[in-house]
């Protein structure tokens, strides 16, 4: 955005600016894409939510 305060400066810097804010962009999407599919892998593993044991905290544990 502070690009609007440089009205001077070459289409293509803008542009090459731009697209590496896109990229950015695009890759915490992802990442976001990927935290959502495990969490709701974790969620569904707890069924109702009635069972002795989080499988959720079994998870964490596992991966620390």
């Amino acid at each position: 955005m502070h690009l609007a305060d440089e009205r001077e400066q070459p289409c293509a810097d803008v542009r090459a600016v731009a697209t590496a804010h896109l990229d950015d962009v695009r890759a915490k999407i992802a990442d976001l894409k990927r935290m959502e599919r495990v969490l709701k892998d974790m969620v569904a593993r707890c069924g109702n939510g009635t069972q002795p044991e989080c499988p959720l905290i079994e998870t964490l544990f596992r991966a620390s």
